[in-house]
């Protein structure tokens, strides 16, 4: 968790200071899973700030923040008197039931910033499309492999798989799954499927997907940056040069 608070939070930095001069005030954010603004990570029982909490600390004009009401009714509670909180608007329920509603808050002539980080395969792929149809949204997600894709596929293959359909938006994954191979093959042929899907919606071919592992080294979740426009993978780009133990990427463009 805290590696993926670290590219969070520097991609929104750089974001927000990259564009600001072209977009002024007109910047979005959108958190689709937006939880409770603070987290603990399980290994150290540390509380470290939440999506919500660091995006507030980038110049945005309006942030909307989605999620149940019980995880929303602890964020409210948190941001009560924040200096933004005009900014705010707060959305409950399920964001693939309600992203009518979270379109309406966000102002169409905006570049948006969408975070999506669900625990699982909770996002459909239509929810997505419905989101960046006809606007300008750059897409920051967490993609499960681990707990999502790998460690549930013989499940789908033995049911109707309805939530790997959804969150592919076909049911081409069997094609992935019949191609054979270990689980985790199959797992990666269903990640580069979705994002084959995501160009399907006029993204840049995102090849900078950084894996995040726990601390007995096993794959969790992937970080993805979508983008419409070159800038956005520079922005990645310069996000994902170093780890966050420090270390230097030697060569960028071989991650895939």
């Amino acid at each position: 968790m805290l590696d993926k608070k670290v590219y969070v939070e520097k991609y929104l930095g750089i974001f927000t200071k990259g564009v600001s001069n072209k977009w002024g005030g007109k910047l979005a954010y959108v958190d689709l899973f937006s939880g409770p603004g603070k987290n603990v990570i399980r290994e150290t029982g540390e509380e470290v700030e939440g999506s919500p909490l660091l995006a507030l600390q980038c110049d945005f004009g309006r942030y909307v923040f989605v999620d149940v009401p019980e995880v929303l009714a602890t964020l409210r509670l948190r941001l009560r008197n924040h200096p933004k909180l005009a900014r705010i608007s707060f959305v409950e329920g399920d964001c693939n039931h309600v992203i009518d509603e979270v379109l309406k808050l966000l102002p169409a002539d905006h570049l948006t910033l969408a975070f999506i980080d669900p625990t699982g395969l909770q996002i459909r792929f239509d929810t997505i499309r419905r989101l960046v149809h006809n606007r300008k949204v750059d897409l920051l997600m967490t993609i499960q492999f681990g707990m999502g894709i790998r460690m549930n596929l013989h499940q789908y293959i033995n049911s109707q798989g309805d939530a790997l359909t959804g969150f592919l938006g076909n049911r081409d994954w069997r094609n992935d799954v019949e191609a054979g191979g270990t689980v985790f093959q199959a797992g990666r042929r269903i990640l580069d499927r979705y994002m084959a899907q995501l160009r399907t919606l006029n993204y840049l071919d995102t090849k900078d997907l950084e894996i995040v592992r726990n601390d007995q080294n096993m794959l969790l979740y992937f970080v993805v940056m979508a983008s419409r426009h070159a800038l956005g993978e520079k922005f990645w780009r310069e996000v994902t040069k170093i780890t966050p133990s420090g270390q230097r990427r030697l060569n960028l463009d071989s991650r895939k």
